[in-house]
């Protein structure tokens, strides 16, 4: 090799590895972890902070703005779990569309701890949090300049982040969604964008294992939400793009006992799952064909209930769903007619669908959780304010 040939290679070499640590390269492994502290929060802006109190049908919510979020127009990627000591306090994980990081949130209204958790690069957006039995936080995220699934594991100022996938020839990482077992393993369900398929990815082993479920079609995989039931089996509700339907997985690593259509004809967008205590699916999502939030039902093995949620307007983007002792479910979502949230709960007899944020246009990436004593928590992105916001149950 000439030493300008020989003085090339090095200079490229040096780029590459400096694009890496700017954010904006591969990883030169497959897997990569490092430990990182936190800062706080890297730009301050003024905003009202004052608590708000909605009445509606004879619930009533505290209404709290969080934190800015940026002033450029996009998703915030939202994400909420409560803690495992005191359920009074939310843990959110979302996205700073300006410094383009993924941040996290913790506390109850009237205090806040805001921080940033990963700012290597693009990095933060489809967030998925989940809290386990000792209090540790987990996220899972996608970081476009990597084009690769990462994870963030910890507590407030100590986070170990790991990418977990990046197979150097394809953009993963889309539509995270994390869910824990009885051992505090986590599983993730993600979309393939160059391989347009749906894959999982769990640690239970110890190391992080990876595998396809569903590359029967076209765009399979899209707005996927998992869950975990109390034998440890792990449910995935998804999008077959090509097919416009809604579809669900369940079984476990290597071995997926059930891949099935639950409903046809331009549905299944804006997915979300959740088990009830006898092990049964719920899934909430979107009609695009007709505007309605839906939700669908596994009654037995073989049987699955669907109904209409909401029907008014175009209702039904950005669903979340989370089951109340009484395996009654619990359903925040989006209003596109009127750019409001909204928030729909079974009573035991029908639904009751409730609009609880009306501002210019707010209510787009909500989640919900609901608390042992039955009490809604819902956070959601106000768009016309860039503000990350929060409600909570009386």
């Amino acid at each position: 090799m000439s030493k300008r040939k020989g003085l090339v290679a090095f200079l490229i070499i040096l780029i590459v590895s400096a694009l890496w640590q700017t954010g904006c390269g591969k990883p030169s492994s497959h897997l990569t972890t490092t430990t990182t502290t936190s800062t706080s929060v890297t730009t301050t802006v003024t905003f009202s902070s004052t608590t708000s109190t909605i009445i509606r049908d004879g619930k009533t919510f505290l209404m709290q703005n969080v934190d800015h979020t940026g002033i450029r127009i996009g998703n915030i990627y939202t994400s909420l779990a409560l803690d495992r000591v005191d359920e009074e306090k939310a843990h959110i994980s979302y996205y700073h569309r300006v410094n383009e990081d993924l941040k996290y949130a913790t506390g109850k209204v009237g205090s806040w701890e805001v921080e940033v958790v990963d700012s290597s690069g693009d990095v933060g957006l489809y967030t998925s949090i989940a809290v386990d039995s000792n209090n540790q936080v987990h996220i899972s995220y996608y970081a476009p300049c990597h084009s690769a699934l990462a994870y963030a594991s910890g507590e407030s100022n100590s986070w170990t982040i790991t990418t977990v996938d990046d197979p150097m020839t394809a953009d993963v990482g889309y539509y995270s969604s994390l869910a824990l077992d009885s051992n505090n393993k986590s599983h993730i369900c993600y979309y393939d964008w160059d391989n347009m398929n749906l894959k999982y990815a769990t640690n239970k082993t110890g190391t992080w294992d990876i595998e396809i479920v569903d590359g029967s079609g076209t765009g399979v995989g899209k707005y996927c939400s998992i869950a975990i039931d109390n034998e440890d089996k792990v449910h995935i509700s998804y999008y077959d793009e090509g097919g416009k339907n809604l579809k669900y997985a369940y079984g476990e690593a290597g071995s997926w006992q059930k891949k099935e259509t639950i409903d046809i004809t331009e549905v299944g967008e804006y997915t979300s799952i959740a088990i009830d205590n006898n092990n049964r699916p719920h899934i909430s999502y979107y009609d695009r064909a007709k505007g309605d939030l839906k939700h669908a039902y596994q009654a037995t093995v073989d049987t699955w209930f669907r109904t209409k949620v909401d029907e008014f307007g175009d209702v039904g983007q950005f669903s979340s769903i989370a089951l109340d002792n009484n395996n009654r479910p619990h359903i925040s979502y989006y209003d596109v007619t009127n750019s409001s949230l909204k928030y729909a709960y079974y009573d035991g007899t029908s639904w009751e669908p409730l609009t609880l944020d009306d501002g210019t246009d707010v209510g787009q990436d909500t989640s919900i959780a609901i608390d042992s004593n039955n009490k809604v928590h819902i956070v959601y992105y106000d768009v016309d304010k860039n503000l990350l916001k929060y409600l909570v149950e009386q």
